[in-house]
Order: C-alpha cells, then sequence, then structure tokens
C-alpha cells in the first residue's frame, strides 16, 4: 500500500508570497477582519507580500510572519480536520504554483519531488 504523501516547503519557490487578493479570494474568505486587515497590508503594490525578497526568493519575517502563513494553522484557518491537512496543503500548493510558476515549472518538479521523498 502506498504511504500518504506529507506535506513540504521546497525553498525558494514563493508562491505562497502572492498576496494579491483578487488571486487569493479563497484566503480573504476565511480571515476576520483583523486578519483581512493585516493580510491587506501586507500586499504590495505588484501584488507580492512586501516581506518577500524576490531578489532572494525569502521571506524576510520568516520567523515572525503572521498566523495565516504558516501551514500549521491551515485546519484553524480553513475549518479542516488534522486529518486532512497534509492533503489540503497539497492541494494549495499545487494550485498556487501552477497559478505563479506554471504546471511544467521547475518549483513544481521540486514540490512534487519534495513530497514524494518526505517519510
Amino acid at each position: 500500500m502506498a504511504r500518504p504523501l506529507k506535506w513540504s516547503c521546497i525553498e525558494q519557490c514563493g508562491a505562497c508570497c502572492k498576496l494579491s487578493p483578487e488571486s487569493r479570494t479563497e484566503a480573504m474568505e476565511v480571515l476576520n477582519n483583523e486578519e483581512q486587515e493585516l493580510y491587506l497590508s501586507l500586499v504590495g503594490i505588484d501584488g507580492w507580500c512586501k516581506f518577500y525578497d524576490k531578489a532572494r526568493r525569502k521571506c524576510t519575517v520568516y520567523k515572525t510572519r503572521p498566523s495565516f502563513c504558516d501551514v500549521k494553522n491551515l485546519c484553524t484557518t480553513f475549518k479542516i480536520s488534522e486529518s486532512n491537512t497534509e492533503s489540503f496543503a497539497i492541494k494549495c500548493c499545487k494550485e498556487q504554483i501552477k497559478h505563479i510558476h506554471g504546471a511544467r515549472s521547475r518549483e513544481m518538479k521540486r514540490f512534487i519531488s519534495n513530497i514524494k521523498q518526505v517519510k
């Protein structure tokens, strides 16, 4: 029997840092008013998070990032069961990577390879 896949972030992807509310309606729908205000304050004029360093492809506030930026909080934020967290996180990442980088991008290939390798 195949093992269930385990979600794991890949470095230098940044797909989740594209915060444009027009393309991230799912996020806006589940955040409370205070979180929405914070979320919108993070969006730069180009739609990317103000704290995302595009040259280095890294979050500059990773250790103190907002709770909605942490995949560990997906269960609470999206009101899903803990047993579905891994598959939900994988689905979200695939959708966002496809939207930002493309379905056949290097980032997508790295992500798929990474989730298969995690045990």
